[in-house]
C-alpha cells in the first residue's frame, strides 16, 4: 500500500503553470503593470479574443461594445480582468480525461462559487485580492484525483455518484480538500490560498476572524445549497447562518451574491 507521501509524489505529474498564469497571479500582490498585461495577452490571439468576448456578454452590461484589451482593462479594472485570465488559463490547464466525470458541471460550480467569494469579500471588508482565485481552486482536489488517480475515482463513483469525503478518505487515504492544497503548494501558489482550498469544507465552529478559508467555505455553501433550495432555506442552514454572521452579511446579501455568482459561471461557459 503505497504511503501518502508516495501518493502525492504523483503531483510531479501535473501540468506546469502557464508563464502568462504565472504572471497574472503574481501581480496580485505586486505592481500592476496594465502595458505588461495588454501586452502578454496580446501574444495569445484565442486568449485575447475570449476576454473581450466576455468582457462584452450580458453578466457586465456596458453600454456600448468593448473593442480593444485596454479598454477592456480601463472599464473592467485590471482586478478584473486578472480574475478572467485566471479562470481562462486553469479550465484549459487541466485537459479533460475521464468519462465518468462532468467537467462543465465542475468548472460551473468553480466559478459560481469564484465570483460569489469576491463578493463576499467586499461586503465582509476582507481584501478581494485572492478571492476569487481561492473560490475558482476551491475545488480543484477533484481534478487532481481525476487526472493522478483515475481508477480510485471510477471506484468513487460506483460507491455514489455523490460521494464525499468520507468515500475520498476511505478509497484513497486523502480527500480532495487534502490533495488540492499539496496541488497549489506545488504550483507555489499563496499560502493563503492552499489554507482555503484546504478548509473549504471545514465548518467554521471555532471561526472569529473573516479568514478567506471562511469566505471561500461560505461562497461553497450557498451555491450547493442554492442549487438545491431557493433563498428561504438559507434562512434555516445553521452552518451558513453561523458563517455569515462572523462575516456581518445579511441573508439578502448573501443571496445576492450567490445569484450573481452563478450567472457569472453560466456567462463564462456560454463563451467558451
Amino acid at each position: 500500500m503505497p504511503t501518502l507521501k508516495n501518493k502525492f509524489a504523483c503531483l510531479t505529474d501535473l501540468p506546469s503553470m502557464p508563464v502568462l498564469l504565472m504572471e497574472a497571479l503574481q501581480q496580485i500582490n505586486g505592481k500592476q503593470d496594465l502595458t505588461t498585461l495588454v501586452d502578454k495577452i496580446s501574444q495569445d490571439p484565442s486568449m485575447a479574443v475570449q476576454i473581450l468576448r466576455i468582457a462584452n456578454s450580458s453578466f457586465y452590461g456596458m453600454s456600448r461594445e468593448i473593442g480593444s484589451l485596454r479598454e477592456a482593462v480601463v472599464l473592467l479594472g485590471f482586478n478584473r480582468i486578472r480574475d478572467l485570465l485566471i479562470s481562462i488559463c486553469f479550465s484549459k490547464m487541466l485537459p479533460e480525461r475521464h468519462k465518468d466525470f462532468n467537467y462543465r458541471q465542475f468548472w460551473h460550480h468553480s466559478m459560481a462559487v469564484a465570483e460569489c467569494t469576491r463578493q463576499l469579500a467586499g461586503l465582509s471588508g476582507n481584501s478581494p485580492d485572492f478571492a476569487f482565485t481561492a473560490g475558482l481552486l476551491h475545488d480543484i482536489g477533484d481534478l487532481v484525483i481525476v487526472m493522478l488517480f483515475p481508477d480510485e475515482f471510477s471506484r468513487l463513483v460506483k460507491v455514489s455518484a455523490k460521494f464525499g469525503i468520507e468515500e475520498e478518505q476511505k478509497i484513497l487515504g486523502f480527500n480532495h480538500t487534502t490533495i488540492g492544497g499539496k496541488a497549489a503548494q506545488y504550483w507555489n501558489l499563496p499560502q493563503e490560498i492552499q489554507e482555503a482550498i484546504e478548509q473549504h469544507e471545514t465548518y467554521p465552529e471555532s471561526a472569529t476572524t473573516k479568514s478567506l478559508g471562511l469566505l471561500v467555505y461560505t461562497a461553497n455553501l450557498l451555491i450547493v445549497n442554492t442549487e438545491q433550495s431557493d433563498k428561504s432555506a438559507l434562512e434555516e442552514h445553521e452552518p451558513i447562518c453561523t458563517a455569515l454572521a462572523i462575516l456581518n452579511i445579511s441573508i439578502d446579501q448573501a443571496a445576492h451574491c450567490t445569484d450573481s455568482g452563478r450567472q457569472f459561471a453560466n456567462q463564462i461557459l456560454t463563451l467558451y
